[in-house]
């Protein structure tokens, strides 16, 4: 009974909808170079590296809270620049999912003046390491093209957590710029300018693109970050993810391996308990880093040359990225995949640590 009254709802919300804006279509590649100017910024004397910033005007955007964002031009969902995710890939702009359910949301709010917008749907909702790889490096382009604060506004994923705010202060913009993605979902600006994502390509699995993240990025976000109070002086770090939802990236062996850091004088911390700037603080002074695949290690960015870092692996999770970064940071890298076979319920931890090399490792 349920599901039919949401479906019937949902088939009144896009009717009405269409009777208001008209039924959305793909635009066409003329109708997106009519309306749509596009600049570029290079973060390098290497002039083969650039990113684009494209800006419309009179336009809306619309989230549908999942991995759809739809940048409307009067009727038409414009590519590019409108976002579509299916099993972890950017995907084509005719598969964007609003345009079969329109805007669900009729109230929008307009906004005077002009918008950046750096909203990309759920993944960068709650998760640390999406905010940190997708929306930072998206407002890192947009500051090399203007001042921030010469925008009247900045839509965002989220703004409701603290290492959001927190990290967003060093960007030097007036909170009251913000606008909350999450909250508002449904907007029309007067102008819009939207950054290119600066990994993601068509077809292309998230994990294998953000390993390839530009090394100046990278840098750029090192240095806004690194003039932070030091709060720590702990030199040797567990990253310990035994606190997660999730049974993926969990070691098996974990009394075990507890153990033998703790004796080895490890101190054992949990990324969810600390701040951002006291997660910054821990990965800048750490000699040696050991944790499984997660979104934490991303904080990796911030370690300074020859730190030794340690990630544990599930036998599913072949991206380099946290490699990459090492790379970028001159630090010392090692991958230890799990000695057994992953589950394949997700109903257990999967990651079998081999003591014996581990001890090899961190002596």
């Amino acid at each position: 009974m349920k599901k039919n009254l949401k479906k019937i709802y949902r088939i009144i919300v896009k009717k009405n909808f269409d009777i208001i804006y008209g039924k959305l279509i793909l635009a066409s590649e003329v109708f997106f170079k009519n309306n749509v100017l596009v600049k570029k910024v290079f973060f390098s004397n290497n002039k083969g590296r650039s990113y684009n910033v494209y800006i419309v005007d009179n336009c809306r955007v619309y989230s549908d809270n999942s991995e759809n964002v739809a940048v409307i031009k009067n009727k038409y969902l414009l590519p590019k620049i409108s976002i579509q995710l299916g099993k972890n890939q950017l995907i084509e702009a005719s598969n964007n999912n609003i345009l079969k359910t329109g805007t669900r949301k009729l109230i929008q709010k307009k906004v005077k003046g002009n918008v950046l917008c750096l909203i990309q749907g759920i993944s960068a909702i709650n998760n640390y390491g999406h905010w940190i790889l997708d929306i930072l490096p998206k407002l890192c382009v947009a500051e090399k093209y203007k001042d921030l604060n010469d925008f009247d506004a900045i839509y965002l994923p989220n703004i409701k957590k603290k290492f959001q705010i927190d990290s967003l202060s060093y960007f030097g913009i007036n909170p009251n710029k913000f606008i909350d993605g999450s909250a508002i979902r449904h907007i029309y600006a007067e102008k819009l300018t939207i950054p290119q994502h600066p990994y993601w390509k068509i077809n292309k699995g998230q994990l294998d693109t953000v390993a390839n993240i530009d090394p100046d990025i990278i840098n750029l976000l090192k240095q806004k970050f690194m003039n932070i109070q030091n709060v720590t002086k702990a030199k040797r770090i567990f990253i310990d993810r035994s606190d997660s939802n999730f049974f993926h990236n969990q070691i098996i062996n974990y009394k075990d391996v507890s153990k033998i850091l703790k004796d080895n004088h490890f101190k054992k911390i949990k990324l969810t308990e600390l701040t951002f700037i006291e997660q910054i603080s821990y990965f800048k002074n750490a000699e040696i880093i050991v944790g499984a695949h997660g979104a934490g290690l991303v904080n990796i960015i911030f370690c300074k040359p020859k730190t030794k870092v340690i990630e544990f692996s599930n036998s599913n999770y072949v991206t380099d990225i946290f490699k990459n970064i090492c790379k970028v940071n001159s630090c010392d890298y090692h991958k230890m995949y799990s000695t057994v076979k992953a589950p394949t319920t997700g109903i257990a931890p999967d990651i079998q640590v081999s003591i014996s090399d581990l001890i090899k490792l961190i002596a």
